[in-house]
């Protein structure tokens, strides 16, 4: 993607230091050593450039979209030695040799980092109602660079008027209301892979103290009976064409009714779930 700005304006400031230093004391240089082996792409020799320091390159590019790929990795190494010191050695760079770093260090270790920064999130307060945990899943799409391995694995979009101009990835994710948090993610490819698909493989992240909302494009029959079956609580947005006739009144002015899979079960009064 083209960039418009290739330093940072007025130079590094102490804030752009800190920065670098909430990422590093966030996820620590412990943290990336130990998944940069478990995924198998750790430094082994030491002329390499190093993982460590590309990996918080990779968060920083985030903070710095339109800033060179050498100011950033310099800000980088700075910012991680006012941390760990001699910890983070320096390094010769340049645009190709960071594009070849990253292509080495790949993915997996970022998606690593990902889950165990989710999975260590406390909770605080605001994040609860009732004793539930309150999370939202909702869906997006992103634009990727136009390269022929994006394009093979995401695709592109289409519209009315052709093609779109990047390939797109499409993702779900289940995220904290209170915080905007992001808890759990799945990414497709935007020809191939639907929202639905994508929202049960989510499921196994709802465990039984979680409230979780969806907009209306969500409800299914058979996505809902799946997601119930989690042991979460539900609410979901609904279309207004869905028949949901009154059979218990509430003293809170809600009231119970029954969803069915077609109207030939609603018929015979079969498979039915039990909503409010």
């Amino acid at each position: 993607m083209a960039r418009t700005e290739a330093t940072l304006p007025g130079g590094a400031r102490l804030a752009d230091y800190l920065a670098v230093g909430y990422l590093a004391l966030n996820c620590s240089l412990g943290e990336v050593k130990e998944a940069l082996v478990k995924c198998g792409v750790h430094t082994r020799l030491r002329r390499d450039m190093p993982r460590e320091v590309l990996v918080y390159f990779v968060m920083a590019m985030c903070l710095y979209p339109r800033v060179a790929y050498e100011e950033v990795f310099r800000l980088v190494i700075e910012g991680l030695r006012r941390i760990y010191g001699d910890q983070v050695r320096d390094a010769q760079v340049s645009k190709a040799a960071i594009s070849q770093g990253r292509a080495r260090l790949g993915w997996q270790v970022m998606r690593e980092l990902f889950a165990r920064q989710a999975a260590q999130r406390p909770r605080t307060a605001g994040d609860d109602y009732a004793g539930y945990r309150v999370m939202s899943v909702d869906g997006s799409t992103l634009d990727v660079p136009d390269e022929k391995v994006n394009a093979e694995a995401f695709g592109y979009a289409q519209g009315g008027r052709g093609e779109a101009a990047y390939p797109q990835i499409r993702f779900v994710a289940l995220a904290e209301c209170a915080t905007h948090a992001l808890c759990e993610v799945q990414m497709g490819g935007v020809c191939d892979d639907s929202e639905h698909a994508l929202t049960r493989q989510l499921f196994p992240a709802f465990p039984d103290d979680m409230l979780v909302l969806a907009d209306r494009l969500f409800y299914g029959y058979d996505m809902w009976r799946d997601a119930v079956a989690t042991g979460a609580k539900l609410l979901w947005r609904v279309k207004s064409n869905l028949r949901l006739p009154c059979e218990v009144p509430l003293a809170d002015g809600s009231y119970l009714s029954t969803v069915y899979a077609s109207d030939t079960d609603r018929r015979h009064q079969r498979n039915g779930m039990r909503v409010r």
